[in-house]
């Protein structure tokens, strides 16, 4: 695994070697970013179950000004502020590497200022409608912001969940991405 472009290009990124983390195919990362391409510069994103880290810092190497990275699993967070290391990011205000569940970490945010949330979490485990749930009253995302949901290819998601709406979707093999907007 490595990042694809940008001021980090060819880097490489670790990932845990157990089965914890299922990290985005490159191909599937590739596709997902040269769609954002132009939203990227000078925006602040949000990686829920962040696993690697590989989708914010991603972004960040492509020019976004900021990342939040969620994740559950100590060793995984530890595992992320390596690779933004090793990538030249040190934490700082603006990357911010959060040790707890996506869901809890979510409830009860208000107040916007994210640009672009990617979220990858476990298939079929329920989180995509819980988290569209969350998500559906606007207050996180930035007026024309947009969530990045990868979600089984089987997986049945809705056109609309309160503000957001459903742009497009793809699938890639086992994978599908969702794009909502606000």
């Amino acid at each position: 695994m490595r990042v694809i472009a940008g001021s980090a290009r060819g880097r490489p990124l670790r990932c845990l070697d157990d089965r914890r983390i299922r990290p985005t195919q490159d191909r599937v990362k590739e596709a997902v970013f040269s769609s954002l391409a132009p939203r990227l510069p000078g925006s602040i994103v949000l990686d829920l179950f962040a696993g690697s880290g590989a989708l914010g810092i991603e972004a960040l190497s492509r020019g976004a000004q900021g990342a939040v990275f969620v994740e559950i699993d100590r060793q995984a967070c530890v595992l992320i502020k390596g690779n933004l290391a090793a990538c030249g990011w040190p934490a700082s205000p603006d990357i911010q590497v959060v040790h707890r569940e996506a869901m809890r970490w979510l409830k009860g945010r208000t107040g916007g200022g994210y640009d672009i949330i990617f979220a990858d979490p476990p298939y079929n485990k329920g989180f995509e409608d819980s988290l569209l749930n969350v998500l559906s009253g606007g207050e996180l995302l930035r007026a024309g912001g947009i969530l990045v949901l990868e979600s089984a290819a089987r997986q049945e998601l809705p056109e609309n969940r309160g503000v957001l709406y459903l742009s497009k979707s793809k699938v890639y093999g086992d994978t599908k991405i969702s794009y909502y907007m606000i």
